[in-house]
């Protein structure tokens, strides 16, 4: 695959901040890698044109992909420090730009709000699955589990930082289970 190959599969729709954002390049860089060599495309930052007083349905990546289907991945490049408590889906954070956080919330109701897209078509009606995961670039699988975050009932899908390499983050996509149940697609489809 060519380097224009790859630039047309993973769509940029804004510009990654600099600086403390570092970590989210880090995580759209690791996508880009890992499904490189795959059939699918990636967006940073897919627009997803919403109501009115909706949620926002931003999500920070889409991956859409023949075989997992659509896999949205929402960000959160906080340390283990910055994670006051997650009670269910809200996370109190502390130095940090926001107070309080639901990325797992987030990212399902941006999952849902594609797939009712996907729905509209009858030849693929309920049959596009779909995934959430939240990645946490800045924190290591073992410092969550200190914490004892896995633990918690409703945990969401986590993408830790040693997870974000190519093996590893299509290893840990393809174990996520499928928020949104569905069935692989034909070329037809």
């Amino acid at each position: 695959m060519t380097l224009e190959d790859t630039n047309n599969k993973f769509i940029t729709t804004e510009a990654i901040k600099s600086g403390t954002e570092s970590s989210e390049q880090q995580v759209w860089d690791a996508v880009k890698n890992a499904f490189a060599d795959r059939n699918c495309i990636g967006y940073w930052r897919y627009p997803i044109f919403s109501k009115v007083g909706e949620i926002r349905k931003e999500p920070d990546i889409l991956i859409v992909d023949r075989e997992f289907g659509l896999t949205v991945i929402e960000i959160l490049p906080v340390t283990i420090e910055q994670i006051a408590e997650i009670n269910d889906k809200n996370w109190l954070l502390q130095d940090f730009r926001t107070a309080q956080a639901s990325p797992s919330q987030l990212a399902q109701h941006q999952l849902r709000a594609l797939i009712a897209y996907t729905d509209r078509e009858p030849a693929i009606w309920r049959k596009v699955n779909g995934r959430t995961i939240v990645a946490l670039p800045l924190i290591t699988q073992e410092q969550w589990q200190q914490r004892g975050f896995h633990e918690l009932p409703n945990s969401p899908a986590i993408l830790n930082q040693e997870q974000l390499s190519k093996a590893a983050l299509l290893e840990h996509i393809q174990h996520t289970s499928s928020l949104v149940p569905g069935n692989n697609l034909e070329d037809k489809d």
